[in-house]
């Protein structure tokens, strides 16, 4: 008993239980290192630029030829590096660390394994689970750190340089490099050199490896035995479905089938002489099998058929040449089934994935016992995307058979990711599930059967009692607990504890031999509680550890390139979410051991997740535009506009003739791409919302994605790329050609805007996105004067071509205001018709385009129009200042008047400024009419409230009232906006005052004038005068009633008063003048009922005031002429005869 003892606890000092935990962890951190090492050294731009200077070239010759027997001191050579000192010691010591990390961490490595073998264990992966996996994890990364070393071509120069440095700068060269020029001279060939290393030990390697024959045969299926053996199928048997997996193999399902293959091709690799072995050949050849590739490290990879042919070559012996030549076998096997093989697994992965899903959602209780199924799911899909990762970018090695390149790029991978990353993000929401059903499991089943185990074992030394029996007292103490998130769980001791009992009853000389029939049972229920305990207290390190992505970063190009192929492929994008997804595990791939790279992962994720879903959002903004082109080019089908042509084709006569022209083929009617007759016959706007759905589907499927302390919502991608298409599309609306000064009528550009709001607003069917606030954001930048982007919008280029082009050639002539029409009206031939850009419908549907910013932005535009001529009246006032007071004063004595009146200047010039003023209020007063219609609909009651305000206010307060009733399309007595710019040009002095009331007696003395040309006459049909003198009336009313309001609304009435009656006497002078032969009145009715207008359009007259002064006779009269007169057309001006009535 005594000697028992002592050996189990010498085996127990030795602690290979931690050692070999520590190794792998510090492992993994050296394989970062050197990764990044050989990354820095291949790369031109990250390389220490001195290694690359030509004054170093002939000293790093020289340390690389005689490394590393080199003379520090060698004036010959080496004086030069002096000079580069400070960069070798600033840039080099890291790597020269890392390579003394490599060197212990092979010393330590060879003296565990050698250790191992001394001592003499049984390896088994189905029983001694951790102890065999610490091993060939450990013999695995060993291998593959040397291998990389041994590929970094600048090692000999970086050890060298930073010795001689380092000498140089202490007086005496590096302590570790002795030893570590030795081992990276033995190590210039590191195959040859493990394989000689490994010699005495290899039984114990090729042990473990042998005993993975019966995992990795039944891992390694083809996709038709997975079918047949339902591996991931639940509902396959019904009876089994709440029954938890009991395998003692239970820590084997979760194995990487990748990793099982690099310890197998690598335990053979070291120790090529245990092929000899019993079933070793038949494990190797399975691996071979397999793939082409064998991966290093990320994306570092060996030609493994290669490495094995050359290697068994160089040994030169029968049995081993024998063996190069079926590795070329096997290559050729490779090349022709295992590209068929692996796409048909992807396939069956891609149905049976989405089978669990569509369960275990439904039933996400059955997560508890069929975790383990679900898991191998997730490993096996992973291992099936890396394998098709490690081999893009990959030269073929040659052989008898070419593979087929569909086999290594699938057109579904997004599928398969997607299936993937989604099973895993169910799991991971219903974790709670998994997490108390497995903590009742371990208090109860497991607690109860390690009880019975341990009550049933005869021979049991001291220390394995101890530990098992502090197994049973801590799953004993679990009995009755429920998940919660106070109590915090670590089960990381019983873990640690049952490794240190598999090395203490693994030993062929031990008591208790855990591989005996009778003590199976201990190893397979461990086994079972391990896995337990780790959905318990390390559930997301246990997911991670079976499905992680993170590989993925360093196939990024590849990654780019599959998500191009798939926004391609119509049948794929549902499933693009899975690349930001994919992205988001990136930072996984990071490690403690080398700190600095985790900034650069996270920040590749967070811009990979960013430049996917943008690209997403372009995708959905250019299928939203095809659509809403689609469906805005039928709407205006539709439209009024396009009707005639089908009523002229639909009753125009047959013709009867047989030998005539052929009829050219009807167009197809608006609504007949509705009538179907197949299904399957679908149209391109069946496409595009096919396509539209699937893209909303990967955008909704996911709510956030997270990485590096971002969170991404990729929905609100979409929303600023739709306010884009929307700002693109609707100016160009519009159809504005600045060269041309053609434009779309805005009753067109409404109907446009509408069929485009209608299929925006369509998305939300789709997708929950605020298509409100993008609709709202767009339309109201469309009523400023420019966009968010600095660019013209819709309320600017309508203002700047009513203003330049319309209103402008209303000045010029052939353009009437008419009143009853309440549009101007084209009286000439032009390039547009005044009265499509003008009327009651176009300018009410440019309210609504514009609304009240936009109207008042015009209304700005048209008041700098109107500054600019009221400054130019003032000066021809002030020209005729002293003529016009004499006028006003000598009104009743004709003589002098008339002598008066000769005197006066530019008295054209006044009343066509004056009537370009008329017709910019004239335009204004219409947009203000089309404002009020709209918002008196849309906005009825905020409409009523604003007129109730203002109706009960009065005059008390219009400084207040006026504004907001302007914007909202109320016309005021005096229009605000005039009233600044009037106020821009008055300063309420005498004199000033004066000047305006000389205006007016300006306007009443040249008033008669008009009757004089034939232009002035009087058109009923557009109750107005052909030269546009009726907006007299209008302009004389606002500029009076904006200039006198400055002193009071009794001075208005006054002023106006004062003007009726003034051009009232001046008026009735053309009745004497009728008799005249020559030079009679042409246009005297038309200036009577221009009188009439007047009082009209003046708030502060009335008719008893116009008949006190001017015979109500008279103007009945002039009415009854000017209506009955026919209309005078000149063929000159090439007026067109409008005068039937509207």
């Amino acid at each position: 008993m005594s000697k028992s003892l002592h050996s189990s606890q010498s085996i127990s000092e030795r602690r290979f239980a931690e050692k070999l935990t520590i190794l792998t962890e510090r492992g993994h951190g050296l394989l970062t290192r050197i990764y990044s090492i050989k990354k820095i050294c291949s790369d031109s731009s990250q390389r220490p630029s001195f290694l690359s200077e030509k004054a170093l070239e002939s000293a790093l010759k020289h340390i690389a030829k005689k490394f590393p027997n080199f003379d520090s001191k060698d004036k010959t050579h080496l004086t030069v590096i002096s000079s580069f000192q400070k960069d070798i010691m600033t840039l080099l010591p890291n790597h020269y660390s890392t390579f003394v990390d490599v060197m212990e961490f092979h010393d330590a490595s060879i003296e565990v394994i050698t250790s191992l073998a001394t001592v003499q264990f049984n390896f088994d992966i189905a029983l001694n689970f951790d102890l065999t996996k610490g091993l060939l994890d450990l013999v695995t990364i060993y291998a593959s750190m040397m291998i990389m070393l041994g590929q970094i071509e600048d090692r000999k120069i970086i050890c060298g340089l930073y010795n001689i440095a380092h000498e140089t700068t202490r007086g005496a060269p590096d302590a570790s490099f002795p030893r570590l020029a030795q081992m990276i001279v033995e190590f210039e060939h590191p195959i040859r050199r493990m394989s000689e290393e490994f010699q005495p030990i290899s039984k114990i390697v090729a042990q473990a490896v042998l005993s993975l024959y019966k995992v990795f045969v039944r891992r390694n299926l083809p996709a038709d035995q997975m079918r047949q053996q339902q591996v991931l199928n639940l509902s396959g048997n019904p009876n089994t479905f709440l029954a938890p997996n009991l395998s003692g193999e239970l820590p084997c399902e979760t194995l990487s089938l990748e990793s099982m293959t690099k310890w197998i091709l690598f335990g053979f690799l070291v120790c090529p002489h245990q092929l000899t072995a019993d079933g070793a050949t038949d494990l190797w050849k399975l691996a071979l099998q397999d793939s082409y590739v064998l991966n290093l490290f990320r994306d570092d990879h060996l030609l493994i058929h290669n490495v094995f042919e050359k290697f068994l070559q160089e040994l030169k012996t029968k049995e081993d040449k024998k063996r190069a030549n079926e590795v070329s076998e096997q290559l050729n096997l490779v090349l022709q089934h295992a590209g068929p093989m692996h796409r048909e697994r992807r396939r069956y992965l891609r149905t049976s994935l989405n089978e669990l899903y569509n369960f275990l959602s439904d039933q996400p209780g059955l997560l508890g016992p069929k975790v383990s199924t679900v898991l191998l799911a997730l490993t096996l899909a992973r291992d099936e995307v890396f394998w098709l990762m490690k081999h893009s970018n990959v030269q073929t090695p040659k052989g008898k058979y070419k593979p087929n390149p569909d086999d290594y790029n699938d057109p579904f991978l997004p599928e398969l990711l997607f299936e993937t990353l989604r099973l895993k993000a169910l799991v991971r929401r219903h974790r709670k599930v998994i997490q108390n059903y497995h903590l009742k499991f371990l208090g109860g089943f497991d607690a109860a059967q390690m009880r019975e185990i341990v009550m049933r074992m005869t021979v049991c030394p001291e220390e394995e009692s101890i530990l098992m029996t502090s197994f049973v007292d801590c799953l004993s103490k679990l009995q009755g607990h429920e998940m919660d998130d106070k109590t915090e769980y670590d089960f990381q001791g019983l873990r640690l504890d049952w490794f240190r009992l598999q090395v203490l009853t693994s030993v062929y000389k031990a008591p208790l031999k855990l591989w005996e029939r009778d003590n199976c049972q201990l190893a397979w229920t461990m086994n079972m509680v391990t896995v337990h305990t780790s959905f318990v207290d390390n559930f997301e390190e246990t997911l991670i550890n079976a499905s992680d992505m993170s590989f993925m970063c360093f196939f990024f190009r590849q990654l780019e390139t599959d998500f191009a192929r798939c926004l391609k492929n119509p049948s794929q994008l549902r499933y693009l979410i899975a690349f930001p997804l994919v992205s988001s595990e990136f930072l996984n791939a990071s490690t403690r051991f080398c700190p600095e790279e985790r900034t650069a992962i996270g920040e590749k994720a967070v811009n990979s997740i960013n430049g996917f879903l943008e690209q997403i959002a372009k995708e959905v903004r250019g299928v939203m535009g095809q659509l809403c082109a689609e469906h805005m080019k039928r709407d205006e089908v539709l439209h009024v506009t396009y009707g005639a042509g089908h009523y002229i084709a639909h009753h125009k006569p047959k013709s009867k003739s047989k030998g005539g022209p052929k009829v050219p083929p009807q167009e197809v009617k608006p609504g007949e791409e509705s009538y179907r007759r197949s299904r399957e016959d679908m149209t391109n706007s069946d496409h595009a919302v096919r396509t539209l759905i699937d893209l909303c589907f990967t955008v909704t499927v996911f709510p956030s994605i997270s990485a590096w302390d971002h969170t991404f919502t990729p929905r609100e991608y979409l929303l600023p790329h739709l306010e884009e298409l929307f700002i693109k599309n609707v100016f160009s609306m519009m159809k504005y050609n600045p060269d041309t000064q053609d434009i779309a009528r805005p009753s067109e550009v409404l109907i446009r805007i509408q069929s485009y709001v209608s299929t925006l607003r369509n998305l939300e069917l789709y997708v929950n996105v605020d298509m409100t606030r993008v609709l709202t954001s767009v339309l109201l930048q469309e009523t400023q004067p420019l966009d968010s982007k600095g660019e013209a919008t819709i309320a600017s280029t309508y203002s700047a071509w009513y203003n330049s082009v319309l209103l402008k050639r209303v000045s010029q002539g052939g353009i009437c205001y008419s009143k009853n029409r309440m549009a101007f009206v084209s009286r000439r031939v032009m390039s547009f018709k005044a009265e499509e850009y003008s009327d009651v419908q176009e300018l009410q549907s440019l309210a609504e385009i514009v609304g009240p910013y936009g109207i008042q932005y015009m209304g700005d535009r048209l008041m700098e129009q109107v500054s600019a001529q009221v400054k130019e009246i003032r000066k021809l006032v002030e020209q005729n200042q002293d003529t016009l007071l004499a006028l006003h004063t000598n009104r009743d004595k004709p003589d002098i008047f008339n002598d008066l009146f000769r005197k006066l200047r530019n008295g054209e010039d006044l009343m066509q400024r004056v009537t370009i003023i008329g017709t910019l209020m004239g335009f204004r007063k219409l947009c203000l009419q089309a404002l009020r219609a709209v918002l008196e609909r849309r906005i009825p009651f905020m409409f009523m409230s604003i007129l109730d305000f203002k109706s009960n206010l009065g005059d008390k307060d219009t400084r207040t009232a006026d504004p907001m009733a302007i914007a909202a399309g109320i016309e005021c007595d005096v229009d605000p906006l005039l009233s600044n710019v009037i106020k821009s040009h008055c300063d309420k002095s005498p004199d000033d005052r004066q000047i305006w009331f000389l205006f007016l007696v300006f306007i009443g003395v040249y008033l008669p004038e008009l009757a004089m040309k034939e232009e002035s006459q009087f058109l009923p049909s557009y109750e107005g005068h052909s030269n546009n003198v009726h907006c007299l009336a209008i302009a004389v009313n606002a500029i009076a009633g904006a200039v006198f309001g400055l002193y009071g609304v009794q001075e208005q009435k006054d002023r106006m008063k004062d003007f009726i009656i003034f051009t009232s006497s001046r008026i009735m002078t053309l009745a004497k003048e009728a008799d005249r032969e020559k030079d009679a009145p042409k246009s005297r009715e038309a200036i009577y009922v221009l009188l009439d207008l007047f009082v009209k359009e003046s708030p502060f007259l009335t008719r008893d005031l116009l008949e006190s002064c001017f015979p109500y006779c008279l103007l009945r009269d002039a009415y009854n002429s000017v209506y009955r007169k026919p209309p005078v057309s000149k063929k000159k001006d090439k007026e067109v005869d409008l005068e039937a009535p509207f």
